[in-house]
């Protein structure tokens, strides 16, 4: 029975040897992991765990299958830390030293992955550097560069387009061509973001990467309806069998998160994501719970507009506004509408507090209206209210609210209305669908704001040769 007992408790040992709190700090350290509270306690449990069995194991005080369910997660756990230890020999054979200078928790995404989108209208790769940001490598440490951080949405994140074409990665392209070779324009935006979680960013990137130059980049109209609209989100009630879904769901995107961690130099980051499967699963669940209401207005959309929400290529968010929310640009476009006004003093107070978190890190702030269709007359695709568009081409309100926003906060602003508005070919700059700037649309932004940046003196020479 004692050579029995040290059977088991050996086995134990050899486990332990992974499953404590310095090999998870040795391992996962520099993985993004590892700023998950819930593998740190893990690990001690486990720990812990592991030395109470074999003290009540040479006690013999367990029953043989209580000892045998210990002893087959035991081999459970020694088989998964031994492919954990082959990946990193493999990581040191090949060098693969990006991982070990990764975050161990990205800025805004996942540290050193990829991702490729496709639908009928674009087919674009977004690559994600060691810091967790849209682009190439950077160095926390800036030296003698002027560094310029360029937030918003999903238009200065560059949707539709690759990494080397979105409006930030144009701009440090046009003011290196215009001799300012030692500025380093960095993209941190991120699809679906308005001012409000903007300020977040500004508030954890900032002082870190301690830029000379914010841009900000708020979507016309668009981040004072999401303003007021996650005014509800935030305050919505789930039933049981909806709290368990998400949890169920937050729960798997830990696993994976922890799996990825764990064979970091064998589990590519790249992907293909099958962006219209998943939209088109969205779009079905919206179908499945319209109204008749809702089925009325639904079939008042254009044919095209209908076969491509049907087929996944178009978004969900999409579908959210043609259906409940077609009076969403006449509303916000009028200042003294109840749900403007309350969008502008949030707005206001998100500004401000950007506003502060870059004057206390001697930072520039500058705020940049990015025009939509509605405002351009540019030719998008979308639902019968686009008749209006020639209205707002002529009554366009939302420019003079975002201007009072900068000039109530003391800051510069940039509107690109006029610029685009200015452009000939209005079907040559938008996604015809979708809506968002093209390769010609992001490459105007960027240019537009090189310019206006340099005609008011914002760069003060710095790297110009």
């Amino acid at each position: 029975m004692k050579s029995e007992n040290k059977f088991y408790s050996i086995f134990i040992v050899i486990a332990l040897l992974f499953w404590n709190p310095l090999s998870y700090y040795l391992f996962y350290s520099s993985t993004p992991i590892y700023s998950t509270s819930y593998f740190h306690i893990l690990f001690w449990i486990v720990f812990l765990s592991g030395i109470v069995s074999i003290l009540l194991i040479q006690k013999n005080v367990l029953s043989n299958l209580l000892k045998n369910t210990i002893l087959t997660l035991t081999l459970l756990g020694i088989l998964f830390s031994s492919f954990v230890v082959m990946d990193r020999a493999i990581g040191l054979i090949i060098n693969n030293d990006r991982h070990t200078t990764q975050m161990s928790k990205g800025l805004i995404f996942e540290p050193n992955s990829s991702a490729r989108y496709k639908t009928v209208e674009f087919d674009f790769t977004a690559h994600i550097n060691s810091v967790g940001l849209r682009g190439d490598e950077i160095s926390i440490n800036k030296n003698d560069q002027f560094r310029i951080l360029c937030f918003g949405d999903s238009w200065t994140y560059g949707w539709g387009v690759n990494n080397q074409t979105t409006w930030p990665a144009k701009l440090e392209e046009y003011l290196s061509s215009a001799g300012f070779d030692n500025i380093e324009v960095i993209n941190c935006g991120q699809p679906g973001l308005y001012t409000s979680p903007l300020t977040n960013y500004v508030e954890n990137i900032v002082p870190l990467l301690k830029p000379d130059l914010v841009l900000l980049g708020v979507l016309q109209l668009d981040d004072l309806a999401q303003i007021y609209s996650n005014k509800f989100s935030t305050g919505q009630v789930f039933s049981k069998t909806e709290i368990f879904s998400i949890y169920i769901g937050k729960f798997s995107k830990i696993i994976m998160r922890f799996v990825k961690s764990s064979f970091v130099n064998t589990l590519s980051s790249s992907k293909t994501v099958d962006i219209s499967s998943y939209w088109k699963r969205q779009n079905n669940k919206m179908f499945d719970s319209f109204k008749h209401w809702q089925n009325i207005r639904y079939y008042t959309l254009n044919d095209t507009i209908r076969t491509m929400i049907e087929s996944g290529d178009l978004k969900p968010g999409l579908l959210d506004y043609y259906i409940n929310f077609p009076d969403r640009i006449t509303i916000f476009n009028d200042p003294n509408h109840p749900a403007t006004k309350y969008s502008i003093n949030i707005m206001m107070e998100d500004v401000k507090k950007m506003r502060d978190i870059c004057y206390q890190n001697d930072t520039g702030l500058i705020f940049i209206n990015i025009p939509m269709n509605y405002f351009t007359g540019h030719q998008v695709i979308r639902n019968p209210s686009d008749v209006l568009n020639t209205y707002f081409l002529e009554n366009n309100n939302i420019d003079k609210i975002y201007e009072s926003v900068a000039e109530e906060n003391d800051i510069p602003y940039l509107q690109l209305t006029d610029h685009f508005i200015s452009l000939e070919n209005k079907s040559n700059y938008l996604f015809k669908y979708d809506g968002h700037p093209n390769e010609n649309g992001y490459n105007e932004i960027a240019q537009y704001v090189g310019d206006q940046l340099i005609a008011m003196n914002l760069l003060s020479n710095h790297g110009q040769q």
